[in-house]
């Protein structure tokens, strides 16, 4: 019966996820920004520019592809521009513009109340033991990779 529990654990925690990934694109739609651009947005915008795609993938834990991809539409959007690298001319940091800018708010506002959402009702301790038995997981995970990696 462990095993059934284990899978409807992994079946909530995508369930989750989807909702309020769902549920932020649909309240950001009229902004053109999906949640996952959102998120990538928000970090970029939380760091001292410029903020470089490798820096995204490796604190986010999403692969280059993915940043590629969310980068690309951001640009296309008019949420960020690219600026070179004094250094290397193959690095090109990320800078939000004034629309980006002009945004924030609202969508800090956004993940804040689907945050709160979520976790109504939630007692501090909680929150806590939910923190740690997630990143126990994670750390599994990681582990679990690099020992692929390995073999």
């Amino acid at each position: 019966m462990r095993k059934g529990k284990q899978a409807e654990v992994i079946r909530t925690s995508k369930y989750v996820q989807h909702k309020i990934e769902s549920i932020i694109t649909s309240r950001l739609a009229h902004n053109d920004i999906t949640a996952a651009q959102s998120h990538v947005l928000m970090h970029i915008m939380c760091h001292q520019p410029p903020v470089y795609p490798s820096d995204i993938q490796r604190e986010m834990h999403i692969s280059g592809a993915t940043v590629s991809g969310l980068v690309k539409k951001l640009r296309a959007k008019g949420y960020l521009t690219l600026e070179g690298c004094d250094t290397d001319e193959r690095r090109r940091g990320l800078i939000v513009t004034e629309k980006a800018k002009l945004h924030k708010t609202e969508i800090e506002n956004c993940m804040s109340s689907i945050e709160d959402k979520a976790f109504q009702g939630f007692t501090p301790e909680e929150l806590d033991t939910l923190h740690s038995l997630l990143t126990r997981m994670a750390e599994n995970l990681k582990n679990a990779e690099q020992e692929d990696k390995e073999e």
